[in-house]
């Protein structure tokens, strides 16, 4: 993609919104389209630009992709300026700061914001771009029909098929197979479904293969076998919850997967040494003194 030299550089950018009377918006959000956040996706849309339209970030706290379908736009990011044309991918990582202007008299796009997750990490270790993508004709219709029908039960679906294909999109230069990226946003998403009586085999069918093939990927990517990393992430929210809340210990034991607060207590105990009550009132901040 074209790309030229420029003379902004990480102090010269702001959080800038312009957009003239002329250009036109539709949003998917959270609140109407609650599936968008069991893969990670914070917000999207489509755009119609014309007229007056400027909008830029400094420190962006989320990851930022657009597809182009019409038109032309421009975005600037530090010592660099691209040219955005139809069939192009943009992709910005978090906490990279960028400009978008018109590049010419309209600009036609659909945009996606992705939460700066464990779903969505292998984004942090790539550079901004513009490249060509032809998944992007497959991106926007998918987008218009989920607007379409946020009402009805057709809507998971359509969020799940989004998410594939922008998986396959995202694999471009992120050094995960098809696979792999799969089973990331499985564990992201696993953070929120702890009370879920996961095993080997559910945990295989969510992301469509074997149980042997789950457990080589896993090895690749953690370190560990699945039911080891969610024992982990697990353990991980319990402590969370026991330092931060006020949750009697039965109702943390429900939130992790644990039917009783017996069976939990062993479970931590052997994994921490100490019994949860103990953990809590260990590790738990003293409130501040009033004045």
């Amino acid at each position: 993609m074209n790309q030229q030299p420029v003379n902004m550089d990480h102090a010269d950018f702001q959080d800038v919104l312009h957009l003239g009377p002329e250009c036109r918006e539709r949003f998917l959000i959270t609140e109407e389209v609650p599936e968008l956040l069991d893969h990670g996706l914070h917000m999207g849309g489509i755009s119609w630009l014309k007229g007056s339209y400027r909008v830029g970030r400094k420190d962006p706290d989320i990851h930022t992709l657009l597809f182009t379908l019409g038109g032309r736009g421009r975005v600037h990011v530090p010592g660099r300026s691209y040219d955005i044309t139809p069939g192009s991918v943009t992709r910005l990582p978090a906490r990279r700061p960028f400009l978008f202007e018109l590049g010419g008299e309209d600009w036609r796009m659909a945009w996606l914001l992705l939460r700066d997750s464990e779903a969505w990490s292998a984004l942090k270790t790539q550079d901004a771009d513009v490249f060509q993508h032809e998944q992007v004709w497959a991106l926007s219709p998918l987008m218009d029909a989920l607007y379409h029908q946020i009402r009805t039960p057709r809507r998971r679906r359509l969020v799940a098929l989004l998410n594939e294909v922008l998986m396959e999109l995202l694999l471009k230069d992120s050094g995960y197979s098809r696979l792999e990226m799969s089973v990331r946003q499985l564990f992201a998403q696993l953070e929120d479904q702890l009370h879920h009586h996961w095993t080997q085999l559910s945990l295989a069918e969510a992301v469509h293969c074997s149980v042997p093939h789950l457990n080589r990927v896993c090895r690749k990517l953690y370190g560990q076998g699945p039911m080891s990393r969610l024992a982990d992430l697990r353990l991980q929210r319990a402590r969370e919850l026991l330092i931060n809340s006020n949750w009697q210990v039965s109702q943390i034991a429900h939130r992790v997967g644990y039917s009783d607060a017996f069976n939990f207590s062993h479970w931590f105990r052997g994994r921490t040494g100490m019994a949860p009550s103990r953990y809590r009132s260990e590790h738990r901040q003293p409130p501040p003194l009033k004045v």
